[in-house]
Formats: C-alpha cells, sequence, structure tokens
C-alpha cells in the first residue's frame, strides 16, 4: 500500500497495439520505454446524453451517445531522436550533406497504410520508494495504467536560454485501463474497431523480460541526458541540407538578420535568439458509424500548418520593405534548428522545417529594457513521400556532417 506516488515510481512505454508474441501477444521486444520525461498528466472523458419524457422532472437514465476520449498528455528533455522513433516518427540517419531526399519525420503517422500511427501507452508504477528503473517491471506490487489507441495530436519542441530543450506531445485514445499486480500477462487495453459492442482487443501484454534504464542514450561515444541550450544552433537560410535548395539571403521585408541568412554586410551582427518553438499540430476527426461504439479510425485533418516562432534580441537591421514581400511573391527558406551534444562536438538531432515562410515580425522597445524581435514562420506538411515539404529530423550519431554551404551564405557555427 502507497500513501503517495511521486516520479521515481512512475515511468511511461509505447507499444503497437498487436505484438510479435504468439497471438500477437505484445511482449519486451515490442516495448519501448520514453526516457527523460519530465511530466504526464491523463484523463477520461464521458459524454452523456439525458433521457427525459413528459410526466416526469428528473431523466429515466443518461445514456453514452458519443465515444469516450482520453487524453494523454507529457513532456521530455530532447536527446537524439530515440525517443520520437518509439512515438512512431521518422528519422534520418545522415552523417552527410545535402541529400538528394529524406522522409519526412511525419511519414508513418499520416500515410495511413501501417501501424505506427496507433498506439498503446503504458504508465507503469512501482511501490512507493522504489525507482522504475532497475526494478522488475513484472512484480506483483507493480501496476499499470494502460491507454489504447493512442493517436499523437500535437507534438513540439522548445528550446530557451536558461533552459533545457524539451519536447511536449499530446495523445488522444479510446481506453484506459487500470491494472494491480503484473506478473501474469494483462489484456490489451485497445478496443477492438471492429467489435460492435466495443471490445477490447484479444491478444495480452507481457511484462516478463521487460526492463527499464535511463537509456544509455550515446552521442559520439558519450552519454547524452539533455540538450543544453549553449549547444543549440538556428540557420534560417538552411543551405546545404538538400541538394535542390537554393540560399534565400535577408528577409524581404527586412529588418532583423538571421542566423545564417547571411548579412549583406560583414560589419552586420544578426540578431541573438533568446527562445525558439516549433509546433506541429496534428488535428484528428474521429470517424464512426453505426452498429459500433467507438471511432473506427481517427485520421488527420488536412492541411496541417506547422508554425516556428522565435524570440531575439534586436541588433542591426538589414534593408527591405513590405511591398517587396506583396509585389515581388513570397521567398521560401529552410530553416534548421541543430542541437549538439556536449559542447558541440558532434551533432544529436537537427530539425529542417522545409519552405517555410514569414507570417510575423514583431518588435518591442521600452526604456530599460533591451528591444527584441519576435518572428513566426510557417509551413505546410507535405505528404509521406514528399521530401520537398514538411519537418524532416536528421541524426548524425557520429561526425559532424560537411555542409556545403553557397559562399553568399554565413552559417550559424
Amino acid at each position: 500500500m502507497a500513501d503517495r506516488i511521486i516520479y521515481q515510481s512512475e515511468s511511461l512505454f509505447v507499444s503497437k497495439l498487436q505484438g510479435s508474441g504468439a497471438s500477437n501477444q505484445i511482449v519486451s521486444a515490442d516495448i519501448k520505454e520514453i526516457n527523460r520525461v519530465q511530466d504526464m498528466s491523463y484523463n477520461l472523458e464521458v459524454t452523456r446524453t439525458d433521457i427525459n419524457e413528459f410526466g416526469q422532472l428528473a431523466a429515466l437514465s443518461r445514456e453514452v451517445t458519443e465515444p469516450p476520449t482520453v487524453t494523454l498528455d507529457f513532456s521530455y528533455y530532447l536527446t537524439d531522436g530515440t525517443q520520437e522513433v518509439a512515438l512512431g516518427f521518422n528519422k534520418n540517419d545522415t552523417s552527410t550533406f545535402p541529400v538528394s531526399s529524406a522522409t519526412p519525420m511525419t511519414k508513418q503517422l499520416l500515410d495511413g497504410t501501417n501501424d505506427f500511427d496507433e498506439l498503446n501507452y503504458y504508465i507503469i508504477t512501482t511501490a512507493e520508494g522504489t525507482d522504475v528503473h532497475g526494478s522488475t517491471i513484472a512484480g506483483a506490487n507493480n501496476g499499470c495504467i494502460g491507454i489504447g489507441n493512442g493517436f499523437i495530436t500535437s507534438y513540439g519542441i522548445t528550446a530557451a536560454v536558461g533552459e533545457l530543450a524539451t519536447a511536449t506531445v499530446s495523445v488522444e485514445a479510446s481506453n484506459i485501463l487500470f491494472k494491480n499486480d503484473l506478473t501474469s500477462a494483462h489484456s490489451n487495453p485497445a478496443i477492438d474497431i471492429d467489435s460492435t459492442v466495443g471490445a477490447k482487443l484479444t491478444n495480452t501484454v507481457n511484462w516478463s523480460s521487460v526492463t527499464s534504464s535511463d537509456g544509455d542514450i550515446t552521442v559520439g561515444g558519450s552519454e547524452l541526458f539533455a540538450i543544453r541550450p549553449g549547444d543549440i544552433t538556428l540557420d534560417f537560410d538552411a543551405d546545404g541540407y538538400f541538394t535542390n535548395y537554393e540560399a534565400q539571403g535577408n528577409l524581404q521585408t527586412g529588418g532583423a538578420i538571421l542566423p545564417g541568412e547571411g548579412a549583406t554586410s560583414p560589419t552586420k551582427t544578426a540578431v541573438n535568439i533568446q527562445n525558439v518553438s516549433l509546433d506541429i499540430p496534428v488535428g484528428r476527426s474521429a470517424l464512426t458509424r453505426l452498429g459500433n461504439h467507438y471511432p473506427f479510425a481517427r485520421k488527420v485533418d488536412f492541411p496541417v500548418n506547422m508554425t516556428l516562432t522565435a524570440s531575439a534580441l534586436m541588433t542591426d537591421f538589414a534593408d527591405g520593405s513590405l511591398d517587396a514581400l506583396l509585389c515581388s511573391g513570397e521567398s521560401k527558406r529552410d530553416i534548421a534548428i541543430t542541437m549538439n551534444d556536449r559542447c558541440g562536438t558532434n551533432r544529436a538531432v537537427t530539425y529542417v522545417m522545409r519552405n517555410a515562410i514569414l507570417d510575423t515580425q514583431a518588435f518591442s522597445a521600452s526604456i530599460g529594457d533591451n528591444k527584441t524581435v519576435d518572428l513566426t514562420f510557417s509551413a505546410q506538411i507535405g505528404g509521406a513521400n514528399d521530401s520537398e515539404n514538411g519537418i524532416f529530423l536528421f541524426s548524425e550519431p557520429t561526425n559532424t556532417p560537411t555542409l556545403y554551404q553557397s559562399t553568399a551564405i554565413t552559417p550559424t557555427p
């Protein structure tokens, strides 16, 4: 019996709905741990309809007419892309640039032809005072909170001065299961979408041989615990990642000189980035039909627009005018967020946002404060086989890639 539960006694795991064991049993080979988790929250919501009639004030019944919804939100420190792969995202292992094509990060989530889009999430709880790491998961005193049929509805990353780089994930699911005593296999929390009564899938989850650790994530031979702000760089004109990219230079509107875009004069100074965030909303529509209590699918609502926002201390400004943006056509650019290991010896992960366009550039100044600029860029997610649009995740775990930069571009160090 526990008087309380704290972070040492919980850990987050994930698996596909069907496992590799006998009768599709979910076994240790199918279960992945999400490391570096910083917070978790989950809830269930049931919508009911009152059944009233003339002659009686109180409702005769309150029936469930809409599928119950379970939501899960969690965040974790970014490392080398290991967690993203476990969550169903695609990662490109590349040590040399430029590349002629790459797999979009969102390919498996959007193409609808695989089983990586719909996952189970498990929150394992051990006895009070006991670390999950190093414990036998299949223990009599351990419990599992299983969330079935989970679809990612948003993914985002944030990095700021004084903070560690963090990813935030939101999930929408169909079922939640609470189970004590994990010494034997338990029911799969996922709903069988073909069942007219909302029955769970018949395969089970077996925690035997499942282990928990800090992940032992290494980059360049050294363990990587998190990405520090001093090891993050931004390139707002990311020439050299894709062979078909042409450098864009300064913003058409003028104003802020951004790192990596190549100042028109060597005496000009790029802004000093204070924070950056990349948000990828993946809105879902639950598809239902008569004869089923649960959705038979949760399909992505298109188009999917992602945004990148950055705040910086203003320095010099570049020439330009707003009418150039309106009259000369939109200039699209690639933006790269590069995250290195300790002191930048090796690149851990790089996010490249393709064909981004400027939405806002807002300046602020007041007595006693440094002048700042806030910028917002947006881009659309492309198809599963589109290397021209969307967001791309690169991992370079062993060497720093050679970037073939245009002579007109001053890349971020």
